[in-house]
């Protein structure tokens, strides 16, 4: 039945004198096959042939269809089994047959033909294809009870499990992922769509943006104030320098005040925008038009709505920044035979845990706020994170690509440039954005 699972069995004869280095490369190469599509799992077997008493290794894998394994066929076979013959040469034979699942029979229940939910095959209690279990009864109340009391239960272990795996085994998560092992963890998206969601979310309230003018600093200075909690600080003057204050002012010695929204919004008619003519494409987009507007809407507000714009706006650019740093590691790793996908999610991990770290470091730094609990535990864990993140870094890169510390840290070195400069890039681009259309 070609929309059914179908079994496909490799019976491999090799000589006694490979026998222990062809088992470890067979486990090897039984994991890579089961990374291509349509496979869904494999066994292998120890068998003797009485007749030419040849001690066999049978795999059989389960594929989706008849479809998954001529795709497989067609496109994967051949540079599978040269790999075989590449390291061990004619020192083993291969026979491979094709049959479909059939129809698994029990002495401890009747035999069951197909799923009732998606007309599977059954191999057993449980349906391999959708997972229902295979019975034919109305469940009762109580089981009812007791599966939602077990989802909770599965989901709770596997949130745990994914937590810890990633926050203290650099690396591991992403290569168990890689292997095949994902079943037991939380889906690699998800966790970074809900930790990056989360860590956001606990930013913003933390975080406040405010811009004021002429209030600290040099005359004529904007300001921008940055506001975390309570506890406002003054950050240096960073744009822009305006025109002095008025004479009336400087001459009288008094104390600067704050000028007028008038005077402020007045500030904006003396922008002026002088493109080089390399980049004179850019004047239809940040004409001075727009660029007085957006100026006047910053200062109304003193920033508040640029602020959140921007903060809404950085978890978009990550979405852009990641897809292009798997460009990056692609080409650090231009041997490592990987797809591109497998670098994307080694990227996904690290930054679900880059936004766990910080997510506890904002938790902490609440918690221990110096009022009633001292604040040197959040210090502390502050300091732990900025060395802990780098290391994880490299330790991360050396369990997923298995390669040696030199080499790692050499493409460690570069991606942490290739890094920083994109990163610059897309926040410069981002602000720009957030800017213009407020």
């Amino acid at each position: 039945m070609s929309s059914g699972q179908i079994i496909y069995e490799v019976t491999l004869s090799p000589d006694l004198s490979i026998a222990a280095e062809f088992d470890t490369w067979l486990e090897e190469h039984v994991r890579e096959m089961l990374s291509l599509p349509g496979f869904l799992g494999a066994s292998v077997h120890h068998a003797d042939d009485p007749a030419s008493h040849d001690h066999q290794r049978v795999v059989i894998y389960r594929l989706e269809n008849r479809d998954a394994l001529q795709r497989y066929l067609r496109q994967h076979a051949q540079e599978m089994r040269a790999r075989g013959v590449e390291r061990f040469g004619d020192r083993f034979r291969a026979s491979r047959r094709i049959y479909d699942a059939g129809q698994e029979f029990s002495a401890a229940q009747p035999p069951a033909s197909t799923c009732a939910n998606c007309d599977a095959s059954l191999l057993g209690q449980y349906c391999a294809q959708c997972g229902q279990r295979a019975r034919d009864r109305m469940i009762s109340v109580w089981e009812l009870v007791k599966e939602a009391s077990e989802i909770l239960t599965s989901l709770d272990s596997r949130l745990w499990r994914t937590l810890g795996l990633l926050l203290f085994r650099p690396g591991r998560l992403t290569r168990d992922y890689l292997l095949g092992k994902r079943a037991r963890y939380i889906p690699a998206l998800r966790l970074f769509l809900g930790l990056s969601l989360l860590f956001f979310f606990l930013f913003s309230l933390n975080t406040g943006f405010e811009i004021g003018s002429g209030v600290e600093g040099e005359d004529g200075d904007i300001g921008i104030q940055i506001q975390h909690g309570d506890e406002p600080e003054e950050a240096e003057g960073i744009t822009e320098a305006l025109p002095p204050k008025t004479p009336q002012a400087q001459d009288s010695g008094a104390d600067a005040v704050e000028p007028e929204a008038g005077d402020e919004l007045g500030q904006c008619s003396d922008l002026e925008v002088n493109f080089p003519e390399e980049l004179s494409w850019m004047e239809a987009w940040l004409s001075e038009e727009r660029l007085k507007a957006t100026c006047e809407k910053i200062i109304a507000d003193h920033g508040a709505s640029f602020g959140r714009a921007l903060l809404e706006n950085i978890p978009l650019m990550m979405f852009v920044f990641l897809p292009f740093m798997s460009l990056i590691m692609k080409t650090l790793y231009p041997l490592s035979r990987r797809y591109y996908v497998e670098h994307l999610l080694f990227l996904v991990h690290f930054h679900s845990f880059f936004y766990l770290l910080l997510t506890i470091n904002i938790a902490a730094g609440w918690l221990f706020d110096g009022d009633p609990l001292p604040s040197m535990p959040s210090v502390l864990l502050n300091t732990a994170t900025s060395i802990y993140i780098p290391v994880y870094l490299f330790r991360a890169m050396r369990v997923v690509y298995s390669q040696g510390r030199i080499l790692t840290a050499l493409k460690y070195v570069t991606l942490g440039l290739a890094y920083f400069i994109s990163l610059l890039l897309m926040l410069l681009a981002t602000v720009t954005v957030t800017a213009v259309s407020l």
